[in-house]
């Protein structure tokens, strides 16, 4: 991709072809048609996708439809119509060559067309094109991810700032340097970010410098972890930790805490959010009027009410309902349920996305669900492995239509009887009818199991 375009701008066809990990080929490269953006890839076999299209798709095909000039016209005048940017033919599966009709087509349209060899899925070129749109957000979650468990690792154990910038620097392949206020800076190939109170966090390294939200999120690290070096704030937020969790255990009562713990926040509605442990010191300086408390397995914060949440934390964070304080163990019982799912997904859940079949089985263990992949799914995907059959696919695409008949054939470009049938093929397989409600939803928690399980 050419150096002189933003990092997270979106590919030309021209990047495509360049990129060696796709080994597209195509036309002559003078063609300035190359130079169209790529908004995103559209995988398709019908002879007009138009009305799936939004312009500027690069638009993959096998050809499956495309047998005579009549269809690959079609195909091709719906293209330009919708605005595209270029067709991508796969060669190897419809057919062995691009038919030259579909070649003359989109020559006279004025539409690039670029070849992938058998060796390279269009999920390729998706993910490439995606990659290069999002690139810079992808780069800062990718080191975030690493990162971030190693700081919390450092804030738990207390380390002073200059271990914990060890620390980041092992991971990141650099080293970090905290220099106090109005310190020069001699080497010019240095990144400063302030620290406040502390200085300047100034990266030194080679290769690609690291993006300033990712910066940032280190200097709030630090800052925590001068913050750790206060004893006695670290011994109260353990105190209220032990509190807290005793209240969730129903071992002490909510207005017991009141009286032992002074936080103004008590006397109107509280919400409870749980983090990971260790982000005790971190939550200090974002929320200063919180109360935080430190257990062994995670991290307890109360605020006044519902409270915004930065999104520069980086860190996943389950949240409750706001509750009076009698009702405070409960909502520290739905914060800690919010944070496991949350530690799967990433980001923050709260307590709307509680209440969904999706987070029902995410709690459970794989145990209890395991009865349902093997009744219902296993004997479907063996049977498809063997005999190249649809059956796991048709019933993925009719609980993604929220069982549609209709919807399901239209997705799958079959008829609607083709549809019924292979439903009926499956009762007869598993003994349970995927057109009753109850007998869907245990396939639907079966194939959850077998997506969890892989």
């Amino acid at each position: 991709m050419s150096e002189d375009r933003a990092e997270s701008a979106a590919p030309t066809l021209r990047d495509l072809l360049e990129a060696a990990q796709l080994s597209l080929s195509g036309p002559d490269p003078a063609d300035r048609n190359l130079d169209r953006e790529v908004s995103w890839v559209h995988t398709t076999e019908m002879r007009d996708p138009s009305r799936y299209l939004r312009g500027g798709e690069l638009v993959c095909t096998v050809g499956i439809s495309l047998h005579s000039a009549e269809d690959c016209s079609t195909f091709v005048d719906a293209l330009a119509g919708a605005g595209a940017a270029g067709v991508c033919f796969g060669v190897g599966d419809g057919h062995d060559d691009v038919p030259a009709a579909l070649l003359d087509a989109c020559r006279r349209a004025g539409l690039p067309v670029l070849v992938a060899p058998p060796s390279v899925p269009f999920s390729v070129i998706s993910r490439f094109v995606a990659e290069s749109r999002l690139g810079t957000e992808i780069a800062v979650a990718r080191a975030t991810n690493a990162l971030v468990p190693e700081l919390l690792l450092s804030l738990r154990r207390h380390d002073s700032p200059r271990r914990l910038l060890d620390a980041a620097g092992q991971v990141l392949g650099c080293y970090f340097l905290l220099e106090p206020e109005g310190a020069a800076k001699g080497d010019e190939a240095a990144v400063t970010v302030p620290v406040p109170g502390l200085g300047a966090l100034v990266w030194m390294g080679r290769g690609d410098r690291p993006e300033p939200a990712l910066l940032d999120l280190i200097a709030r690290f630090v800052r925590a972890a001068q913050g750790e070096r206060d004893i006695e704030a670290a011994l109260t937020r353990e105190r209220v930790g032990q509190l807290l969790s005793l209240v969730e255990r129903r071992m002490l009562l909510p207005d017991a805490l009141s009286q032992l713990v002074q936080w103004p926040g008590f006397a109107g509605e509280i919400a409870c959010s749980a983090w990971p442990a260790g982000a005790g010191a971190l939550l200090s300086i974002s929320f200063p009027g919180a109360l935080i408390g430190d257990a062994p397995d995670l991290c307890m914060m109360l605020t006044a009410g519902a409270v915004e949440m930065p999104d520069d934390l980086a860190l996943p964070t389950g949240h409750s309902a706001p509750v009076t304080l009698a009702d405070l163990g409960s909502a520290i019982a739905q914060a800690r349920i919010a944070l496991t799912l949350a530690e799967h997904r990433g980001g923050r859940v709260g307590p709307d996305q509680l209440s969904t079949l999706e987070s029902l089985l995410e709690q459970l263990p794989l145990a209890q669900l395991a009865p349902f992949r093997q009744l219902l799914i296993d004997p479907l995907t063996e049977l498809d492995t063997s005999r190249g059959t649809q059956h796991v696919r048709t019933l993925r695409t009719f609980v993604a239509c929220n069982g549609s008949l209709s919807e399901t054939a239209k997705e799958l470009f079959l008829h609607t009887n083709t549809v019924r049938h292979r439903l009926g093929r499956i009762q007869e397989i598993t003994g349970r009818d995927p057109l009753q409600h109850n007998d869907l939803t245990a396939f639907v928690i079966g194939m959850w199991a077998a997506d969890r399980g892989e």
